[in-house]
């Protein structure tokens, strides 16, 4: 049966031939058609890389073939050819050709592709990041972005744009599957291991852990090797292994982490300290250095330690001893250094240079800048405006504020920042006036403030009343020969009771009220403000605040600095300073028990009762003291990690922790003034606790 159903296919197919033959010649329908036969043809031979065999057949095909549908397709691998058989203008001509007859085509898109290898090809690497633009505007697909990335990494690459050429291997590497991320990952490594140190770490940080992150994490390790950061680079190794434990690399990470803790020289137990212990500061130097001593001695009993050893340099004041200085505690391979203090811009790039952690002690602006192992701990001018405002603002909800400032760099510092902090909390700056540092007449500047300097127009002002002026002479006995003069109630009292100064100070506003009914009434002054910041030293705000009382500037709140904090302040100011509020770095009277057993065995050792410095310089030796105590940390980058990433710290000059810029973030004190003392500020801290 089988076998006549093979007999009778035969016949018909033999039919079916015969009958295409008897009717001229018609196509059987699955006969290919000589267009497509020469097409496919051409693209056998391209495909075999016959290209001198492959170019005529396309070429024949479009003579014979011009509109089909088929002939951009031709017309491109003509362009293809001359690529590769290196006749790059007739390759870009042909590549121009198909952009220009076929503008919309994904054939047009392919043509732009063409053109940006043929600019690489021959050395025109500019002109690849030039034309990339258009290319990379258009709708490519996957695959095709991917080639245009590596065209235009490798051109970057060329001209030595190492991070551009990164960019786009990345963006590549990023768009490429499982199979196809091997063609790209050379390129990829090569362009990392060209990369600094910072762009490494920066783009770390972007990636988040994300491939090929392992590669930027294990060259920024090899960098901080060669570069003799033996601290930074095990540091960077230990993490490399930690993130990416089945990297191609791990082997080798593992060994260069042996060599290095092999050669480590750092010694982790000793801390350099950089002071003035000569010349124009070397009073603070003193004061610094008796703080830290304290922390050791104390420290070491705390904690029965008493491997952690110290060694002073003198700065003597000095930018260039300091530097000295630097390097001397350096080569003792100390792990870390507190200070300086005035010398801190010129040692803090130097300091980053050695990759040696640095806790400075200065006000001064932009220190920590100079990169990531300089540190801040010190009571700055910002630190001290947030505090004040915040409380002013959020405690005493005080909108309204005036600023009255000394017409120098630390009085513009501090307007300045006033100014914006006000803004910042919502508040708003109503006055605002300058005044001469070298007077003590301050009449002008407070007029001013309150709207009494500039006339009145004569159409404004009331008819003079008729009404006679009634004294009782009884009760002001000298009003008749009293002076409207300021210093009337300038009042510098050295010595006497409190309660007399009091009803002193009374009587004499008493006969100045007298006085100014006798005069011409005036117009009234303007206070539509709260507060008033004041930033001077205690001498000229002794001057200031009764001027501004006898301007009837009463019932607002006074703010001043940490200038502020000084008794004489309130012997010259008496009572018109009462209820003024201080921000202040350490607080020597706080009845906090940490505080009071500092200053209780600081004044048994030395003798005097501790300041700021004393109490700052404390604070950091025992921050640094607690760490390198850690038998984890043993390397210098390790230690710099720590200072950056600690909790906390709770310290005599209030709770301290570093930002990632390497500034002190502190919880410092308020003070305000009550009678004849100062006293700290009870104030809200997060959880609904109260610290004192």
């Amino acid at each position: 049966m089988n076998r006549i159903i093979h007999i009778f296919i035969v016949i018909l197919l033999i039919f079916c031939l015969s009958c295409a033959e008897k009717e001229g010649g018609a196509r059987f329908f699955w006969q290919v058609s000589p267009e497509k036969q020469l097409f496919d043809s051409a693209e056998q031979k391209y495909h075999e890389k016959a290209y001198n065999k492959a170019l005529p057949l396309f070429q024949n095909y479009l003579s014979q073939f011009p509109d089909t549908a088929l002939a951009p397709a031709a017309l491109l691998k003509i362009g293809w050819i001359s690529v590769h058989l290196e006749h790059y203008e007739k390759a870009i001509s042909v590549f121009n050709r198909v952009q220009t007859i076929y503008p919309e085509s994904p054939y047009a898109r392919e043509a732009g592709i063409g053109k940006l290898g043929v600019f690489y090809k021959t050395g025109k690497y500019q002109q690849v990041t030039i034309y990339a633009g258009n290319v990379l505007a258009q709708p490519l697909a996957r695959e095709q972005r991917i080639r245009v990335d590596l065209i235009v990494g490798d051109s970057y690459l060329a001209i030595k744009s190492t991070m551009e050429a990164y960019s786009f291997y990345l963006s590549a590497f990023q768009a490429a599957k499982a199979n196809e991320k091997n063609k790209v990952i050379s390129r990829l490594k090569t362009a990392v291991s060209l990369m600094t140190a910072p762009d490494l770490s920066n783009e770390l940080v972007k990636l988040e852990g994300r491939p090929p992150g392992g590669y930027l994490m294990y060259q920024l390790g090899i960098h901080y090797m060669e570069d003799g950061f033996i601290g930074d680079a095990v540091t960077t190794f230990s993490s490399f292994l930690k993130n990416y434990p089945h990297h191609e690399n791990v082997d080798q990470a593992k060994k260069f982490i042996a060599d290095l803790e092999s050669s480590v020289l750092t010694d982790r137990h000793l801390i350099g300290c950089l002071l003035p212990m000569t010349g124009k500061y070397e009073k603070f130097g003193h004061q610094a250095l008796e703080g830290i001593e304290f922390a050791l001695a104390r420290f070491s009993r705390q904690r029965g330690v008493s491997s952690i050893r110290i060694l002073v340099k003198d700065t003597a004041s000095d930018p260039l001893i300091a530097q000295q200085g630097l390097s001397e505690l350096a080569a003792s391979n100390v792990s870390a250094v507190i200070g300086p203090i005035a010398t801190a811009e010129y040692t803090s790039i130097q300091a980053q240079a050695l990759r040696i952690p640095m806790v400075t002690l200065t006000q001064k602006s932009g220190i920590t800048e100079a990169g990531d192992y300089i540190f801040r701990n010190f009571l700055t001018p910002r630190m001290q405006i947030k505090a004040l405002v915040d409380y002013a603002a959020k405690t005493l909800e005080a909108k309204k504020f005036a600023i009255l400032y000394p017409n120098e760099s630390y009085g513009d510092v501090y307007m300045n920042l006033f100014w914006d902090e006000v803004m910042a909390s919502g508040g708003k700056v109503v006055g605002i006036e300058a005044y001469d540092p070298e007077k003590t007449d301050f009449a002008d500047p407070i007029k001013k403030l309150v709207g009494l300097y500039y006339a009145i127009p004569e159409d404004l002002v009331e008819e003079p009343s008729l009404t006679p002026l009634v004294y009782i002479e009884s009760e002001f006995p000298d009003a008749q020969n009293m002076e409207p003069d300021v210093s009337d109630i300038l009042m510098n009292y050295d010595t006497g009771n409190w309660q007399d100064e009091l009803v002193e100070s009374i009587r004499v506003s008493q006969l100045v009220a007298a006085r100014k009914i006798e005069e011409e009434e005036g117009p009234e002054p303007i206070i539509d403000f709260d507060a008033v910041f004041i930033p001077d030293s205690p001498n000229k705000a002794g001057l200031i605040i009764p001027q501004l009382v006898y301007y009837d500037v009463n019932d607002v709140v006074l703010l001043g600095t940490n200038l502020w904090h000084s008794d004489k302040l309130i012997d010259m100011a008496k009572y018109h300073i009462q209820g003024a509020i201080l921000p202040e770095g350490f607080f020597e009277q706080s009845t906090t028990e940490h505080v009071h057993q500092f200053v209780a065995g600081f004044k048994n050792t030395y003798g005097n009762t501790p300041g700021f410095i004393e109490a700052v310089s404390y604070d950091t030796a025992w921050i640094l003291f607690g760490l390198v105590s850690r038998p984890d940390i043993c390397f210098r980058a390790q230690l710099k990690r720590e200072l950056l990433t600690m909790a906390p710290f709770e310290g005599v000059t209030g709770k301290t922790f570093f930002d990632l810029n390497g500034e002190a973030v502190k919880d410092i004190y308020l003070l305000n003034v009550s009678g004849r003392r100062f006293k700290e500020i009870m104030k809200k801290v997060p959880g609904n606790q109260v610290e004192q």
